[in-house]
């Protein structure tokens, strides 16, 4: 076994085998989804490559060469990806990630139904309807206000 590991390159044997190997894991990792098997796959096919160059490497040196390639990928890929969701988080609420962020008010808030009181602010280049609680003293122009919630498609917000 140790002679098949330090003999010579095999060429396109190795090349095919490396390419098979990756294809495999790219495939199992398509059915999984855990973007794990992404790099070791990737690595296999570079693997692939070197070999078709001819480069004098025999079989221990693609294999350290793998190992090496899929650890320094899967390194790289934990700065450079998203982090998950949070717990909880719907992914699909496109206003969860308006709560808790400043606008601005661009429309003074006026009292018209009693209990809450209605202006429009500006978040993120986007304008929108928003309600206030009553308070004391009126939201003016230009004033910050935090964004509580959103319910039918009017922000609930507060002053900060």
């Amino acid at each position: 076994m140790l002679e098949f590991l330090l003999a010579e390159s095999q060429g396109r044997q190795l090349f095919w085998a490396w390419l098979i190997i990756g294809g495999s894991l790219l495939a199992l990792e398509i059915v999984i989804g855990t973007q794990w098997l992404l790099w070791p796959a990737a690595a296999a096919v570079i693997v692939a490559v070197i070999t078709l160059t001819g480069a004098p490497a025999n079989l221990l040196v693609q294999i350290v060469i793998f190992c090496v390639l899929t650890l320094i990928m899967t390194l790289l890929s934990r700065r450079f990806l998203k982090p998950p969701a949070a717990e909880g988080a719907d992914i699909n609420d496109p206003h969860h990630r308006l709560i808790g962020q400043e606008a601005t008010v661009i429309h003074a808030f006026d009292d018209l139904e009693g209990q809450r009181v209605n202006g429009r602010v500006i978040f993120d280049g986007v304008e929108w309807p928003a309600q206030s609680e009553r308070e004391d003293a009126p939201i003016g122009l230009t004033e910050k206000v935090r964004i509580l919630g959103v319910s039918e498609g009017k922000l609930i917000v507060t002053r900060v």
